[in-house]
């Protein structure tokens, strides 16, 4: 059976070595899930909701193992997996274990023609849903998910990413140590085969977060049995920075946006876009304040920037930066692997043919950034939508009535205004993309309904109501005009309203007299 191996990527140790999920266990996995499933679903949301507080004090009892422990199998700063995984994951948990019990319940719908009638949806769980999740945040990715999966009453089979191993068993066993019931929750430990394996199996509902290219072929392997799909996928994230901004802010702003988790992020700011006035002064703000940026290993607490989890993003960065190189692009600064090649320098490019680059591009989910400068506002709106991404934007200005007039111009699932990346961690706002970054939202009401049915029932307004309707057959000739009159009333004018009442109900009552005598 293949091994799957943990390493910390600053320094290429081993943590631990894991024995891969058989792929011939699958089926009886998925007979695990839905046993497990039916109990489960049985439950109320409010218990199920009590659950999830449970699981908040669990995490918290074990908050320094989990901050280590994605710090040395990740390879982000000791501070940001507090800030970026940790307390997200905790506000989501307190979100859901609130507002779940209300968003879940039966929600009327209003009915304006049938008032002898009533409506309402009426919302129920998937069944089995898969989550295949990523390495760049390997805590509070797929718990978000397997929250939201967890509280609508769903069994999650949850595959942790080949890179992040150890982390997704600490999910495992923080669910099972809160009292989630065997099975509810399984992990799945292995590469792509496994997640192929998992989609053979015909689960309820995929929410894949991960690469364009994977998440292409997860779609054409759902679509041979018509399984629904949430996919987050790749972003090449805009930053808009307009002529009054202050330049203190904004490189600020860039700095975190373009280098938090070492560009490890799909929101990541990739290209920024400012103002030709200010191009200059920007730059050397920010190349300033670059070169005071501390970048090593995670052991060390003070550090801003860690190493670089992926082996084959390193491929991409050294593909992209070399194609830049050649064709005279110019590095304001980095460009260059440590000498261990663990890490590589916060990068900044700029290019007079910046869109021949495919740096410019194609996503490149690391600590890189290309700045190019913009004449009208028109024009970066345009550089903006160009991109075959549409994940984040965000734009940098004092004037905020002008930044919402072209955050609403944008071709993206998010747009912040004078903030970059963090909103993917609020747990009231949906998170997600459209275009090839996918489409499906996760967190907020609008995620938690990524995770159920939704099932519409009609019923009358009382036993009073019950008649039959006047559209049931047989068809009569008085119907016919009494239904023709009918179209009447939706006239804009009212006094046209008016004058088909009296022909409406002088046919509608020979209409009632001849179904009755039928």
């Amino acid at each position: 059976m293949p091994k799957l191996i943990s390493r910390n990527p600053a320094n290429a140790e081993i943590i631990r070595e894991f024995e891969t999920t058989p792929l011939e266990d699958l089926p009886k996995i998925f007979d695990r899930a839905r046993t497990a499933q039916m109990t489960w679903r049985a439950q109320t949301t409010q218990v199920r909701a009590e659950y999830l507080i449970q699981l908040r004090e669990t995490i918290l009892n074990h908050a320094d193992e989990i901050i280590y422990l994605i710090a040395q199998e990740n390879g982000k700063p000791r501070y940001e997996a507090i800030a970026n995984e940790m307390i997200p994951t905790l506000d989501l948990l307190t979100y859901y274990s609130k507002r779940s019990p209300k968003l879940l319940r039966d929600r009327p719908i209003p009915l304006t023609l049938m008032k002898h009638r009533k409506s309402y949806l009426n919302y129920w769980p998937i069944g089995i849903v898969a989550i295949i999740s990523p390495w760049n945040y390997p805590f509070f990715f797929p718990f978000s998910q397997i929250i939201a999966a967890i509280v609508t009453g769903n069994a999650i089979l949850f595959k942790p990413s080949e890179l992040t191993p150890c982390i997704g068993l600490k999910i495992q066993e923080l669910c099972n140590e809160a009292g989630l019931p065997p099975n509810v929750l399984q992990t799945l430990l292995g590469d792509g085969a496994v997640g192929a394996a998992i989609i053979k199996q015909k689960p309820g509902k995929i929410f894949f977060t991960g690469s364009v290219s994977t998440g292409k072929k997860i779609m054409a392997a759902s679509a041979q049995h018509l399984i629904p799909l949430n996919l987050e996928l790749g972003g090449k994230d805009a930053m808009i920075v307009l002529p009054d901004a202050s330049l203190d802010y904004a490189t600020s702003a860039a700095l975190w946006g373009a280098f938090s988790n070492s560009g490890q992020v799909c929101a990541s700011t990739e290209r920024i876009f400012v103002h030709e006035r200010i191009m200059g002064p920007f730059l050397t703000q920010l190349k300033e304040k670059i070169e005071i940026l501390r970048q090593g290993p995670s052991s060390r607490p003070e550090n801003d920037l860690g190493s670089i989890t992926s082996e084959n993003q390193k491929t991409i960065y050294s593909r992209q930066i070399n194609e830049a190189k050649a064709k005279g692009a110019e590095f304001i600064t980095g460009g260059e692997f440590s000498s261990n090649k663990r890490f590589l320098k916060p990068t900044i490019i700029t290019c007079q043919q910046m869109e021949e680059l495919e740096i410019y591009n194609e996503e490149t989910f690391g600590p890189v950034v290309t700045v190019s400068s913009y004449q009208s506002y028109s024009e970066a709106i345009e550089k903006t939508n160009q991109s075959k991404y549409g994940l984040n934007a965000s734009i940098i200005t004092n004037n905020i009535s002008l930044g919402e007039k072209i955050a609403k111009q944008l071709e993206v699932g998010t747009v912040t205004i004078n903030e970059v990346v963090y909103t993917a961690g609020l747990a009231e706002t949906p998170w997600g993309g459209v275009k090839e970054s996918g489409f499906g939202k996760t967190h907020s009401e609008i995620g938690l309904y990524e995770f159920v049915n939704i099932r519409h029932i009609h019923k009358p307004r009382s036993r009073i109501f019950i008649f039959k309707s006047p559209w049931w057959f047989p068809y009569t000739h008085f119907q016919y005009i009494s239904f023709r009159q009918f179209l009447e009333f939706y006239r804009e004018n009212w006094i046209n309203k008016i004058r088909a009442i009296p022909d409406f109900l002088w046919n509608f009552i020979k209409f009632i007299k001849e179904e009755k005598r039928l």
